[in-house]
Formats: C-alpha cells, sequence, structure tokens
C-alpha cells in the first residue's frame, strides 16, 4: 500500500510541479544594468488611459517615477498621456481588476518604445503551476531584453505558499528576475497594527535580497478596504521608512487611484477616484516620495549590514549598546538600519517608528538622541524630510534629532 501510494504521489501534477520548480532551468539571462536610472516608485492602479493629461501629471508631480500601464481599453491613450507627462512606462502583462472596460481588440505590447523600461507580468501566482508559468514569462522577457526588466509580485512572504516564498525567489531569481517585489498591509482599521509580520515579512525579502544578490521592492497601503484602514500621515511614513530601512531598493503604493464602486472599499485614495483631485494624502505621498527621489542615488548605491530595533517585536534584534558607529540610542521607539556604499563609506536610516491612526507626523514627533563611536569624526544628514541636510552638531560625540512620527532620516558618517 505504501508503495502505491509513493507511486501514485510522484505521478500526480502536484508533486510534478514541485520537482519541475526544484530543477527549473530556462535558458540563460544576460545580465544587464536596467535601462531605467532613477529610484523606482509606483502606485498600484495610477490614473487611468481614459482620464487626462493634467491626472498623469499630477501623478508625476507627486514624484512617481514609473507608471504601470493596464492592459485594458485606456492602455493606447495612457502610453501616450504617460510620455507627454514625462513618465517611464512599466505595463502590465496581465489585466488588473480596474474600473477599465477591457480593450476592443487583443493588446499589442510596444517592445521597443523608448519610454517602456520594463514589465509586470502578474500579481500573486499561487502554486506551483502559476508559479512556475510566471517565471518562464519573466525568462522569456528578459531574454529578449534584459535591460527592460520584468518581475511578477509576490503575495506577503508569509502568505507564500507551495512553493513558500523562499523556494519562488531562488527559482525565479536562478531563471533571470532581477528584482523581488511583494506587498503587505498591516494597518487594521480597528486602530492596531501588525507590526511584528511586517517586520518579519522585510526580514525576509531583506535576506532574500542578499543572498540572491537582487534588489527588494515594498508597498505601502492607502486605500481602505477591508479590514484595513486609511493611513494617517505618520502610518504611510512609518511603512515606507522602515521599508528602506530594511534596504528596499524601489516603493509601491496601494492605491493612488482607487475604485469608485466597489462595496467595502474608500472612493477615496490618494486621489479622489470620482474626480481625480488629490485627497490629503496626496502631500504626504509627495513629500515622502520626493525626499526618496532626493536620496535615490545614494539608496541604491547602499547594502544593508544590520537592523535594529529600541523597542523590537519578538524574534528581531534590539540594538545592542558600543557595537556599531552609532554606540548608543535614546528614543521612544527607533529603527535603524546600518548600510554601507561601494567605497566602504558608513551610513543608517534612523526611523522614529511612533505613529498611529489619525496621527501626524508632527503629534508622534520624538527627539532622538545618538551618540556615536571614537572613529566617527563627523556625522551629516543626508536627506531629511522635516529637517535641514547637513552636517550634524556633535557634543561629546552625542548629537539631538527632532525626527516627526513615522519619519527617517539618512545619515552619513566620517
Amino acid at each position: 500500500m505504501g508503495m502505491m501510494v509513493l507511486v501514485a504521489l510522484a505521478q500526480a501534477p502536484g508533486a510534478r510541479a514541485m520537482a519541475d520548480l526544484k530543477d527549473l532551468k530556462l535558458p540563460p539571462v544576460e545580465k544587464k544594468a536596467w535601462v531605467f536610472k532613477g529610484f523606482p516608485i509606483m502606485a498600484w492602479w495610477p490614473p487611468p488611459g481614459t482620464r487626462t493629461l493634467e491626472d498623469f501629471q499630477r501623478y508625476k508631480e507627486a514624484g512617481f517615477t514609473i507608471y504601470p500601464a493596464n492592459p485594458d481599453g485606456g492602455f493606447a491613450n495612457a502610453l501616450k498621456l504617460a510620455r507627454k507627462a514625462g513618465l517611464s512606462i512599466m505595463p502590465w502583462r496581465t489585466k488588473q481588476g480596474f474600473d477599465v472596460p477591457p480593450p476592443p481588440r487583443p493588446i499589442v505590447f510596444p517592445e521597443n518604445d523608448p519610454n517602456v523600461v520594463g514589465w509586470i507580468t502578474r500579481d500573486e501566482p499561487g502554486g506551483y503551476d502559476q508559479v512556475i508559468e510566471q517565471i518562464a514569462a519573466v525568462n522569456e522577457l528578459m531574454r529578449k531584453d534584459p535591460t527592460r526588466w520584468a518581475l511578477f509580485n509576490f503575495f506577503p512572504p508569509h502568505h507564500q505558499k507551495n512553493p513558500d516564498t523562499e523556494e519562488t525567489a531562488q527559482a525565479a531569481v536562478r531563471n533571470g528576475m532581477p528584482v523581488i517585489s511583494y506587498d503587505n498591509y498591516v494597518i487594521m482599521g480597528n486602530g492596531t497594527d501588525r507590526t511584528k509580520e511586517h517586520f518579519d515579512n522585510l526580514g525576509r525579502a531583506r535576506a532574500l535580497s542578499l543572498t540572491h544578490g537582487v534588489p527588494f521592492w515594498a508597498f505601502a497601503l492607502t486605500t481602505r478596504h477591508g479590514r484595513y484602514r486609511r493611513p494617517s500621515e505618520s502610518d504611510v511614513r512609518w511603512k515606507q521608512f522602515t521599508n528602506l530601512a530594511y534596504g528596499a531598493k524601489g516603493l509601491w503604493y496601494f492605491c493612488y487611484w482607487g475604485p469608485h464602486r466597489w462595496r467595502g472599499w474608500d472612493t477615496k485614495s490618494i486621489v479622489d477616484s470620482a474626480t481625480g483631485k488629490p485627497t490629503d494624502l496626496y502631500r504626504h505621498v509627495r513629500a515622502i516620495n520626493h525626499t526618496v527621489g532626493d536620496m535615490g542615488d545614494v539608496l541604491l548605491g547602499l547594502t544593508s549590514e544590520h537592523v535594529a530595533h529600541t523597542n523590537p517585536p519578538a524574534g528581531h534584534l534590539p540594538f545592542k549598546k558600543g557595537q556599531h558607529w552609532i554606540a548608543d540610542i535614546k528614543a521612544r521607539n527607533a529603527l535603524i538600519g546600518f548600510f554601507r556604499d561601494g567605497k566602504q563609506v558608513r551610513y543608517a536610516m534612523v526611523v522614529n517608528q511612533m505613529h498611529g491612526m489619525s496621527k501626524s507626523s508632527k503629534e508622534t514627533a520624538d527627539t532622538v538622541v545618538l551618540t556615536f563611536g571614537p572613529d566617527v569624526t563627523s556625522v551629516e544628514a543626508v536627506n531629511w524630510l522635516d529637517g535641514k541636510p547637513g552636517k550634524l552638531a556633535l557634543k561629546d560625540k552625542r548629537t539631538s534629532l527632532r525626527i516627526a512620527g513615522g519619519t527617517g532620516v539618512l545619515i552619513r558618517a566620517k
């Protein structure tokens, strides 16, 4: 009986798919630099192609650098409007569930359009068959042109099952996928946060990125739906600056536009989906995006070395005094991501993690006191959303920073 079961299992489609993923070896992809040169900042559900040039310009003015075009009835016009607005384009190869009707005829994707910098093949493939299918789709696109990056978006890492996140990433990167992208929403409608889940998944993404030598991209929620709340200013800052502190090399928002007739979904995201006009979140997101864009070249050149919390969630590393070039930190709830660039210059992203439902970044601000090690002669704030970049005043190797809630300050040591 046992042998019969084993034979049947070996012949089952699921068992074959498991073996196929483990041994999947598609034609090799030539490694080349991405044709896109900025810091990737994108919104799921950007302005649809049925809207106006003003809507596309407003998206760009908010600091978004890539437009993910949806292959729907507005696709051709979206390409034209994105081009006029000066946006790079990364089309979906599969239609997403947006509010625009399907195209009247099959989409012909613009393979040689200079504004097209890459492709997104699918969102959240689940099961071995779907994952293998998407790895093959990415591989084919990357072989056609390895300078136009192709990817599919992962489930939140703790939800990626059969195959899990590690199996999926290993096979995808081995077969040419140049970036790992995943979504994860953790701010809840009752005012709580799934903080441990957020950092568990960030930790897994960071580890995969370092292990496989590819960047990772992560999300912030900007649309109330289901169990999730509409973020405050401090919420959305917290999500994106903690993503960066863990080493994210690209940022997503879910969503920019959003639905206007879906049950259980807010009609207002970063803009109002009925009118396209900015909501309160627009200026908060614009401030984050322009800050990140200003330091984008620096961020893209950094390698994450260590991450530590003053109040670590279970399973995460506490900050230990005297072990780093930032020798000590006094804060209510802070996160420090340590980095080095290609010349071994030391950097750190210091994040004030105070945030909450309906709370501004100002009312959750904290004074963070940093003490530096004996080999640090000077420290510079490279970028600071609410403060002034430049050399920090040190007294006895110590400085104080008033950091807004949810906000990160990138500093560099000499």
